[in-house]
């Protein structure tokens, strides 16, 4: 895959710069900040573990005021079979100790293993968010995860298939990218964040009959 083409836009891999390409190891913490949960390295995998009805989220160290995104794989460790997630434009409440104003995505959450993106708020339930029952996650079975932004354009893609998109009016603007074991255990690894090289997709339809 090298273009994900969304609404109006296409997203063109190759020329979307490589700002970190990483396979976990022992310095595994200069490049990511442990803000809630378990989180570790063993044999290759970058592993995160939250039990409680919780995030267990990890930052990127790096601050990223461009629109980027992210490439990754993942699994759940069985017997964990939820809650695939990842946040970005991700900023840390200091106030309540938690996620503060950022986008989520994952695969088998939102309680009815869903798949979707949505906006996060301190204090309040997400007003903005889409979700899908109609992508069924395999539990314990690997996939490629790609997801960001554009100006407040996000998407998220699994195994080259766009799962969701989601237009926020009020975007987000700069933030951390990272991950979300919520009540569940993840193994992650072949991580990659690209500059989003973006162009205009002009659409029409063309009358059919």
């Amino acid at each position: 895959m090298n273009e994900i083409k969304l609404l109006g836009k296409k997203v063109i891999i190759d020329k979307s710069p490589i700002l970190l390409k990483y396979s976990p190891s022992y310095d595994w913490k200069d490049y990511w900040d442990v803000k809630s949960g378990n989180w570790s390295v063993e044999d290759g995998w970058l592993i995160g573990d939250e039990p409680g009805n919780k995030g267990g989220i990890l930052f990127s160290r790096e601050f990223y005021e461009d629109n980027v995104m992210m490439t990754f794989s993942v699994k759940t460790a069985l017997p964990a079979t939820r809650d695939l997630n990842a946040v970005f434009c991700a900023h840390w409440d200091e106030e309540t100790d938690y996620l503060g104003t950022s986008y989520v995505c994952g695969l088998n959450g939102w309680y009815e293993n869903k798949s979707g993106i949505e906006r996060n708020e301190v204090g309040c339930e997400s007003a903005l968010y889409s979700t899908t029952s109609l992508y069924k996650y395999e539990p314990g079975s690997l996939v490629k995860m790609t997801f960001g932004a554009i100006d407040g354009q996000c998407f998220m893609v699994v195994d080259d298939t766009l799962i969701t998109e989601l237009i926020d009016p009020n975007p987000i603007k700069g933030g951390h990218i990272g991950f979300s074991a919520y009540c569940t255990k993840l193994m992650i690894k072949d991580i990659e964040i690209r500059k989003i090289h973006w162009e205009k997709f002009i659409q029409t339809y063309k009358p059919e009959y």
